[in-house]
């Protein structure tokens, strides 16, 4: 069995939708799909999706990944579907990923910056580009978790709720005010 790599560029044919959770609609549900049947397969690897456009790296068996290829080749969530990257290789670079996903980080525009890119365009990738995207997937520093925006509001909000030293204090400071106010306005 021979291990190979595949990197693509798609255009989306969705009109995106606000993200959920931090992710666009469409792209969490390839994601789910993906995670599930990647899995099974042994195939890892990474999604970015910006500017309407998905790059994906892929690892595994050659068989599986080019069984998995020709199917996403089909997909009509997207059109333009153009390989960038297909060859053997050596050993897994990608570990304990099923579908690593990376939203827009500092880490892409940073690559963006890098490569003087206004825009996120892989259809216009060479290799060199390609690569460096592959990097950036890799070495992203968000591990590839999807933020939950709703979770992260209420751990704010049950942080803020919670009652610190200095805000005791102030409180207290506050009565003692008013209270002092009261009081006064009663001696006269």
């Amino acid at each position: 069995m021979s291990l190979m790599r595949l990197a693509y560029a798609s255009e989306a044919t969705f009109h995106e939708k606000p993200a959920e959770h931090g992710v666009e609609p469409n792209v969490a549900r390839i994601l789910m799909m993906s995670r599930r049947n990647n899995a099974k397969n042994q195939i890892v690897g990474g999604l970015y999706y910006g500017n309407g456009y998905f790059f994906q790296y892929l690892e595994g068996e050659e068989k599986a990944v080019n069984e998995l290829y020709e199917r996403i080749s089909r997909d009509d969530r997207h059109r333009n579907v153009t390989t960038l990257i297909q060859e053997s290789l050596p050993e897994r670079t990608f570990t304990n990923w099923s579908m690593k996903y990376v939203p827009l980080s500092s880490d892409v525009q940073r690559f963006l910056d890098k490569n003087s890119m206004e825009s996120f365009n892989p259809l216009n990738f060479n290799r060199p580009l390609c690569e460096g995207m592959i990097g950036v997937i890799r070495d992203t520093s968000n591990e590839g978790r999807v933020i939950d925006h709703r979770q992260l509001a209420s751990s704010r909000k049950a942080r803020s709720s919670r009652t610190d030293p200095v805000s005791i204090g102030l409180a207290v400071a506050v009565l003692g005010l008013v209270g002092a106010l009261v009081y006064a306005s009663t001696m006269f």
